[in-house]
């Protein structure tokens, strides 16, 4: 399985490609929802082949070094070793209690997104979400929170060592171009 080796790579490739489509598109062309699902399928294949060579040098004896695709490896130095990937589908064996789901929305798609942070809620930070989203630009963040005067309010979160709110034993976030515009 050389593709496994080079899946960094090919998984980069495919999602440049993908940029480029979307920006042949208005801004809530349904078009987007199906280059995401494209997206997703791809990542999902990618992961399923990673796993696949993971449990094949498993079964030889052989040391495997992960890839650390979708970030640099140092983003990640802070997550579990053995769960370096992160979208939901690729980590079945994941314990949930130290894991969090993270459902987030882009400007660009009408289908939120869902991805596992290998992290207990309330130790997430925003670094962390960065790492997992693994997005190309300048963006903002904000997360669902609960604010004791407001009720349920989007907090946006700066600063890449903050905690990002949980909300019902989950994040739930929005990840929104910046375009330049003051805080």
């Amino acid at each position: 399985m050389h593709l496994v080796l080079y899946e960094g790579e090919e998984l980069q490739l495919v999602r440049e490609a993908l940029r480029s489509l979307r920006d042949s598109f208005s801004g809530h062309d349904p078009q987007h929802h199906t280059l995401d699902t494209l997206e997703q399928g791809v990542a999902s294949l990618m992961d399923r082949l990673h796993s696949l060579d993971i449990q094949r040098r498993q079964d030889r004896g052989q040391e495997f070094k992960s890839p650390g695709r979708r970030a640099n490896l140092t983003d990640r130095d802070s997550w579990p070793p053995s769960s370096k990937m992160a979208h939901s589908h690729s980590s079945p064996g994941l314990d949930a209690a130290v894991s969090t789901k993270v459902l987030y929305f882009t400007d660009r798609s009408l289908t939120p997104f869902l991805i596992n942070i290998p992290k207990r809620l309330g130790e997430v930070t925003l670094r962390d979400f960065k790492a997992a989203v693994d997005r190309q630009g300048n963006f903002r963040y904000h997360f669902k929170a609960l604010d004791p005067e407001f009720g349920t309010v989007k907090e946006e979160v700066f600063q890449d060592g903050a905690v990002v709110p949980g909300w019902e034993g989950k994040i739930v976030a929005w990840v929104e171009e910046d375009h330049g515009e003051r805080r």
